[in-house]
């Protein structure tokens, strides 16, 4: 049995199946990315993207470039994140470039990504393996609870002020359920902490809204988390949370997490995120009520 487990760990490592960034139809190679900064090639020309913004979890990051003549393959990691590097074969020539080789590759980055501002680092090898320069594209990783918040990677713009996410481990349809101080049910299908939007009168300062229903109806994005979000403070008062287990989606069990995360105003006026794990636990196949209920009550928050 021992054996066995050592097995798979080892396939994992060496498949890169655990690593944290993940180039799909890419060889992982363990250690760190090979580069020449003084050979005059290989080289990779240029890299482009359809955006440098990416959230952690975020599948399906496409990149493309090209790269000389003399390259074979494209070697591709996010340094110091991760235990190794991914390899792709080039492309066919580019007529109108010279012939120079175009390359494309598929990128996932995992939940285990840092946030924050990073670097994606591209190097051409040669039929050998022999590496050349390497070419750095800047990454911007936003954290999964901040949906979109730019204030990872832009010390300009501030965090949200509070969020709820919960979040869990297995590909299950679970929903955040939250029940807010003026009694209304904040749910997938009622996304928004709002009783009345016509009596605001389109103030929605203090509005908290559901950023995904995730794995909704068993359709797997494996985001596996979701998070109820306020811009500014919201409303004081007691927030009744439950996990609503909607369908197993074939799982057993599911186990799951609460955060709270709040902005905290700094002294020079920057800002930061505190960070609170307030409460966890487990749920069977069988508490699946396909959001007949509230769900499993989770805790009573009081904010701000």
């Amino acid at each position: 049995m021992i054996v066995a487990l050592l097995a798979c760990v080892s396939n994992d490592q060496s498949s890169g199946a655990s690593e944290p960034v993940q180039v799909r139809a890419g060889t992982f190679q363990p250690g760190e990315l090979p580069t020449d900064d003084s050979a005059a090639s290989p080289n990779v020309i240029y890299v482009s993207s359809v955006g440098y913004v990416v959230t952690q979890g975020d599948a399906n990051a496409g990149y493309s470039g090209l790269a000389s003549t003399e390259a074979y393959s494209i070697a591709v990691a996010v340094p110091d994140v991760g235990s190794g590097y991914w390899v792709v074969p080039v492309d066919g020539p580019d007529v109108t470039e010279d012939n120079n080789l175009l390359f494309d590759l598929t990128v996932d980055f995992t939940r285990e990504v840092p946030y924050g501002l990073q670097t994606i680092s591209f190097v051409a090898l040669d039929e050998g393996g022999h590496p050349g320069p390497r070419y750095d594209a800047t990454l911007c990783v936003l954290p999964d609870y901040a949906d979109k918040n730019y204030a990872a990677c832009d010390p300009e713009t501030p965090p949200q002020h509070t969020i709820l996410s919960l979040s869990w481990d297995t590909d299950v349809d679970l929903d955040l359920v939250v029940v807010t101080p003026a009694g209304k049910v904040v749910r997938s299908e009622s996304a928004s902490t709002q009783v009345d939007p016509i009596a605001s009168d389109g103030d929605t300062s203090t509005e908290g809204v559901l950023t995904r229903d995730s794995n909704s109806n068993c359709v797997i994005d494996s985001v596996r988390l979701e998070s109820l979000v306020f811009e500014e403070e919201p409303p004081a008062g007691d927030y009744e949370v439950y996990a609503s287990l909607f369908s197993p989606c074939g799982e057993r069990s599911v186990n799951y997490a609460l955060s709270l995360f709040e902005r905290v105003d700094e002294a020079d006026g920057s800002w930061s995120v505190a960070q609170e794990d307030v409460a966890s636990g487990a749920l069977l196949a069988a508490q699946a009520d396909g959001g007949a209920s509230l769900g499993t009550h989770v805790t009573t928050l009081t904010l701000p």
